[in-house]
């Protein structure tokens, strides 16, 4: 009985089809784990590259990761001074604002402020898009709003 076993196992064909299909997928996703783990470890893992949904929304109260922000402020470098450029950076803005509600920091603030004047003299002279103009009119807007919160007149 316990020759017939292994000798079943080693000599099926069908199980052998089988196996050799499963292991290289099994080998090939735990490698893939593992690597990913690795280059999150060790910082090299862009915010792009990981999925990972934020809302960006002052008005909701809860913070943005401060790393996440890092990551976003330093691959903007990376970024044509183009109408992505002007996005973004209204997006970095938003991300401040949203924190320095959650946080009650005027630094903070006064940041989403500093990103409010690059967006707008990266758009000066330019011909952008609706979707652009609206990104950083919708970040005045929000700056305005929050403004006596944080001492300004």
């Amino acid at each position: 009985m316990s020759f017939s076993i292994p000798y079943y196992l080693l000599h099926n064909v069908t199980l052998a089809n089988s196996l050799s299909t499963i292991i290289p997928l099994v080998v090939f996703v735990i490698s893939e784990i593992s690597f990913r783990k690795y280059l999150e470890s060790r910082d090299l893992i862009s915010p792009f590259m990981k999925k990972r949904s934020i809302t960006i929304l002052p008005d909701s109260g809860e913070p943005i990761d401060e790393k996440f922000i890092r990551r976003f402020e330093v691959n903007l470098k990376f970024v044509a001074k183009g109408e992505e450029y002007i996005k973004r950076l209204a997006m970095l803005g938003m991300m401040y604002l949203q924190n320095a509600v959650a946080y009650g920091n005027k630094d903070l603030y006064l940041r989403a402020k500093e990103y409010l004047t690059k967006a707008e003299e990266a758009m000066e002279g330019k011909s952008v898009s609706f979707e652009t103009r609206m990104a950083v009119d919708y970040l005045r807007s929000k700056i305005e709003t929050y403004k006596y919160r944080f001492g300004e007149r």
